[in-house]
């Protein structure tokens, strides 16, 4: 199937290897509210609108109950909009030293591009957000032909819409030739949504969750083992492939092309 389109997610997908700049922000937004979640807890709901991130992870039962027991309440809009603020004041600070490309995503983006391919990008970051890393990321190397934020659309990730609008902005369609690539279960729904093929990215990203130097770092048994195991969350959030890293993106397009 020939590929006219391609839309990307940013972090644990084109820069932030293992997405640990969220990670950081909620592990110290619970914290601070007093109601502190390991990092199981912090990257379920990975890739959604970092509001509704927030919602997630209190509705889980085991953290409404402890905020009960610890806090003496029930999880409410206003416990979401404390962390939430804390978590994006958080995140604003650490942003800019995550805004480091994966090895090999500007060279692969370089190379769509020379194919004729428009490039698009779809965050569970609002804009406000994103500015303080798209400029650091652009800067780097990686140039998309159109991004979209979460608060920029009606509906976040499950929802089609911001691949929809990147569609329509790029003037590419019919969307079932469009392969949108990400690390989380988030952006295989977000594809499947939109009708679109889906690529999850592995090794990178945020199921395996870990930077460069400590996923090389792994003894190789290990290393594997993180690996398939994010290898079999992304197939079964619905992922058409998966793909250690953006690297291996090509070779995919061209394996796929009649």
């Amino acid at each position: 199937m020939t590929c006219e389109l391609v839309i990307f997610d940013w972090a644990g997908t084109l820069i932030d290897h293992g997405c640990r700049a969220p990670l950081v922000a909620f592990l110290d937004a619970f914290e601070a509210c007093g109601l502190p979640i390991d990092e199981a807890t912090a990257r379920k709901p990975m890739g959604a609108h970092k509001r509704d991130h927030v919602v997630e992870i209190l509705g889980e039962p085991a953290v409404a109950d402890r905020a009960r027991s610890s806090l003496g309440r029930a999880p409410d809009d206003a416990m979401v909009e404390q962390i939430y603020e804390t978590f994006t004041k958080r995140l604003l600070d650490v942003l800019p030293s995550h805004a480091t490309p994966i090895p090999g995503v500007v060279a692969t983006l370089q190379e769509l591009q020379a194919r004729g391919l428009s490039l698009g990008g779809t965050t569970g970051y609002t804009r406000q957000m994103m500015d303080r890393v798209q400029p650091l990321a652009e800067e780097a190397g990686v140039r998309l032909d159109a991004v979209l934020c979460a608060d920029e659309v009606p509906q976040s990730r499950p929802a089609p819409w911001a691949c929809f609008r990147i569609a329509e902005l790029l003037g590419r369609y019919p969307l079932h030739g469009a392969v949108k690539v990400g690390d989380t279960p988030a952006d295989m729904a977000e594809g499947k949504n939109a009708g679109m093929r889906t690529v999850g990215i592995s090794a990178t990203g945020n199921e395996v969750g870990l930077d460069e130097a400590a996923l090389a770092a792994l003894p190789d048994g290990e290393r594997a083992e993180r690996i398939d195991a994010a290898y079999a969350r992304l197939t079964a959030a619905g992922a058409d492939a998966v793909l250690a890293s953006v690297s291996d993106l090509p070779a995919w397009i061209d394996a796929t092309a009649r």
